[in-house]
């Protein structure tokens, strides 16, 4: 900008186009190459100036484009993880320290706990103990491990469900360390109620036999010389009665720990239903002529054959025909169905006894799962056939249930596939 009469209102508007220099008439030659020189300078620092400023501009844009990338996937594996532990049977809970607020629940705590995984946010870990021995109990061996140098502790402990009934857990914990102090612990929390069940019924079932079987050897221990051969027999015929008792009981109790493993294996083969029902049948005549019990086979003209474990379906069939002389009247008749439906077989066995109540039909395929009903004839039963015989029908993708009234008897059927699916457990 150039101007013979200069004042401060051309002043301003040169300082307001970008001038940050100016020259006085007359030029002096040095002075106008100093000029010269802080003018370029100026504009290579203008340039540099831009160059960065575009470059910061970019860096910026690169920045937030891997900041949104990482929360994108912070919120895919955020996701990910509370997919998969809501896939998971036991509870987890994620707890923060030092106050023990509980931060994170996941779907499973409803089934064990009966609270929504919302309701236990924010409250504290005492909230889920009956009484506060219990979470010291649990801060006292988490404090004992951690002196160990141990990051994980494991225990059994009773928590308190949301209706104030006490559920026995096993609880596993990890600790995660923040300053040398741990910041945070995740629990994962499994109901062993039925274990503990398990050990009870079992100790009941067997207390039983046992003190039978020391009566009856202490008798033959202090005068067996004395016992005439009659009585004597009674007791032999006692004792292997329940020495009997004791070894379906065990073998029962064997073959539910196993399933529950996932160690049930099928020997897939064709398999004659018609013959094996008829081939059980035979085998219960003599039990069931004992009772005037008569068993009625019904069965189609044709065959009814598929794949199946014929060792393993054998016992459910069995299961199903004691069941059914155990609650019959005597002089009554109990039917052996058999029929083809759609893609499927279907077995029926059907009795005359005193039928189950509706509320009573949920619980009869689960362990130790009776009905108010009594055997007919004083028989005892373990409360795990029933049990043992739907894995087992599971395992051969078929269907299991009963059809019931009180006061009409009772249903038990069951349906095998004629083709099973290609991922068949035959190899399990």
């Amino acid at each position: 900008m150039m101007t013979g009469e200069p004042t401060y209102e051309t002043a301003a508007e040169a300082i307001r186009l970008g001038a940050y220099d100016y020259l006085a008439k007359p030029i002096n030659k040095d002075e106008l190459l100093s000029t010269l020189a802080r003018a370029v300078e100026h504009r290579q620092l203008e340039l540099a100036k831009e160059r960065l400023e575009k470059e910061n501009e970019l860096y910026r844009l690169e920045l937030e484009q891997r900041v949104a990338e990482r929360t994108q996937a912070l919120r895919e594996s955020e996701e990910f993880l509370v997919n998969l532990t809501n896939t998971m049977a036991d509870a987890v809970l994620s707890i923060k320290l030092p106050g023990y607020q509980i931060e994170y629940v996941n779907q499973a705590v409803r089934h064990i706990l009966g609270y929504e995984p919302e309701e236990l946010l924010d409250k504290t870990l005492p909230f889920l103990y009956p009484d506060q021995a219990g979470f010291e109990a649990f801060v006292q061996k988490q404090a004992a491990m951690r002196q160990v140098g141990k990051s994980q502790m494991r225990l059994e402990q009773l928590l308190r469900h949301k209706s104030d009934k006490l559920v026995w857990t096993e609880i596993a914990t990890s600790f995660l360390e923040g300053e040398g102090q741990p910041a945070q612990i995740i629990s994962v929390v499994r109901d062993i109620s039925q274990r503990s069940l398990l050990l009870g019924v079992v100790a009941h079932e067997l207390r039983g036999p046992l003190a039978l079987l020391k009566g009856f050897s202490e008798v033959l221990l202090e005068d067996i010389q004395s016992i005439d051969p009659g009585s004597l027999s009674k007791y032999l015929t006692s004792i292997n009665s329940t020495v009997v008792r004791m070894f379906t009981l065990l073998n029962e109790l064997l073959d539910v720990t196993s399933i529950e493993l996932g160690q049930i294996s099928l020997n897939l083969e064709s398999v004659n239903l018609s013959r094996l029902l008829r081939t059980q049948a035979g085998d219960y005549i003599y039990i069931a002529n004992k009772k005037r019990i008569t068993l009625n086979e019904q069965l189609p003209a044709e065959d009814l054959t598929c794949p199946c474990d014929w060792t393993k379906i054998s016992q459910v069939i069995s299961n199903f025909i004691d069941n059914a002389i155990k609650y019959s009247e005597p002089d009554t008749t109990i039917q052996l169905i058999g029929e083809r439906r759609g893609a499927n077989i279907w077995i029926g066995i059907k009795d005359h006894g005193p039928g189950i109540k509706p509320d009573e039909i949920p619980h009869l395929f689960k362990n130790f799962g009776k009905t108010s009903s009594r055997p007919t004839g004083g028989e005892k039963s373990t409360g795990l056939g029933l049990a043992i015989c739907k894995k087992i029908i599971e395992a051969h993708y078929g269907e299991i249930g009963v059809d019931s009234r009180p006061g009409e008897g009772a249903t038990f059927w069951f349906t095998v596939p004629l083709s099973p699916p290609k991922s068949s457990r035959q190899a399990n």
